[in-house]
């Protein structure tokens, strides 16, 4: 048995041997050395140098109001380091405090605490700036265009109001929109839960809607449109390792920056993915929340593994799995779908809602249902009992020794892809997949 690999688990590492029939295709390593420029500098350079659009100082009017949108306290954006410079580059060129309006991105997402808006925007700016949470069920929302649906997109009135309206999150891969951030903050950020339903539901399992994929992507294709008549001015976007610590920073245009910020990326945590193995074993780290932890499955699943093979997941998940998203998988699978992953995609397809509540719900149960459709997923977790994780239509395993043995016993000779952090985890694939043709 080889000894020489290990996955992230928090702080720790968690090691693990192979079978010696076992071939290894892809072992991803990950660099210890810790960023070296505050995130605060990173930050002054972007905005010295916008990638498409004037400087802050010069895009501000007389007398206008200013919205900075930021994402919300489930994505791992320092927005607390990041507001500083970008408040001080906005009343160094005479916006007053009083103009200037900071909107939580919530999307269809719960209301923050008062505990966590401060650990996101940080103290000082909770206490001098007026700071807002969007709802998306707002009756008071401004109408700005229509979906390609037809459907109408309305948004927060104080971004909607605001004659300089700046972005503020982090680039990553997203398993819709190809990457997030960018034009993300403002649709779905600050939109109407229908417009954000109908939007989702309809694109994500069409041709193109891929992890790291932008290009031909309809569902990233949408937000853009959406941003551009909103007239969202400006973007600073967060950079990550694959450790997810900030090495870089973007500002400037929502496109033409969002698409610099793409390619920097790809260079910290991207690789070339020439065949899919017959096992994937990866961590869910950093994500460690109820829904999130499917983050990881879905390359892994979709694009690092054959169809019929096996994921093995070791994930911590301290706060447990929602019991509505428990339940909703327990309502599913009482009807006995014949193939999950087709019972999955007519549910988008038809707007039929598998989960009531954030949309996110929904879409991690769709790339759960589709998951299990195409490969066999064991969860590692001291966490979740075996209980949680087969309602979820998973296999559950207490070691990673313990779920390598059982793959083994069905898989005696097998390839194998390691991926030790598998948040970040982003392979480039020589021709664009199609995951919802079953």
């Amino acid at each position: 048995m080889q000894n020489n690999y290990f996955l992230y688990y928090g702080e720790d590492k968690q090691t693990f041997s192979l079978p010696p029939e076992w071939t290894v295709l892809k072992h991803t390593r990950i660099t210890g050395a810790a960023p070296a420029t505050p995130v605060g500098n990173l930050v002054k350079n972007a905005l010295a140098f916008p990638v498409g659009t004037p400087t802050l100082s010069e895009m501000v009017k007389n007398d206008g109001e200013v919205a900075i949108i930021v994402d919300d306290p489930a994505r791992a954006t320092p927005v607390y380091q990041m507001l500083p410079p970008i408040l001080h580059a906005l009343i160094k060129a005479g916006v007053a405090p009083k103009r200037i309006t900071i909107v939580v991105a919530l999307g269809t997402h719960r209301f923050a605490s008062e505990k966590e808006l401060e650990a996101k925007v940080g103290k000082a700016v909770l206490r001098e700036y007026r700071v807002v949470q969007h709802d998306c069920h707002a009756n008071n929302l401004v109408p700005i265009g229509r979906l390609s649906t037809g459907e109408e997109v309305a948004i927060n009135p104080f971004v909607a109001r605001a004659q300089l309206k700046i972005g503020v999150g982090s680039i990553f891969p997203h398993p819709m929109n190809g990457f997030g951030g960018g034009a993300k903050i403002l649709f779905p950020g600050v939109a109407d839960f229908k417009s954000i339903s109908e939007h989702h539901f309809h694109y994500t399992p069409e041709p193109g809607c891929v992890l790291g994929h932008t290009e031909t992507n309809p569902f990233y294709r949408e937000v853009c449109r959406m941003a551009e008549a909103a007239g969202l001015n400006f973007i600073v976007n967060c950079i990550f390792d694959a450790r997810e610590r900030v090495v870089d920073v973007v500002a400037g245009h929502f496109k033409e920056a969002h698409k610099t910020g793409i390619e920097r990326s790809k260079q910290n945590y991207a690789f070339q993915m020439k065949e899919a193995a017959d096992v994937t074993i990866v961590s869910a780290e950093p994500y460690d929340e109820g829904p999130q932890i499917m983050k990881p499955i879905i390359p892994a699943s979709l694009m690092t593994t054959k169809p019929g093979g096996a994921v093995i997941v070791l994930a911590r998940c301290p706060g447990g799995m929602p019991d509505a998203m428990l339940q909703s998988f327990d309502n599913i699978f009482k009807t006995r779908p014949e193939h999950t992953g087709q019972f999955a995609v007519n549910a988008f397809k038809t707007s039929n809602a598998m989960a009531e509540g954030a949309i996110d719900f929904n879409c991690a149960i769709f790339f759960a249902l589709v998951c299990a459709s195409r490969t066999r997923i064991t969860i590692v977790s001291k966490d979740l009992d075996k209980t949680a994780v087969n309602r979820l239509g998973f296999n559950h395993a207490t070691t990673l020794k313990a779920a390598i043995l059982k793959e083994q016993e069905k898989q005696p000779e097998a390839t194998a892809n390691i991926f030790p952090l598998g948040g970040l985890l982003l392979p480039l694939m020589p021709s664009l997949p199609r995951l919802y043709e079953f």
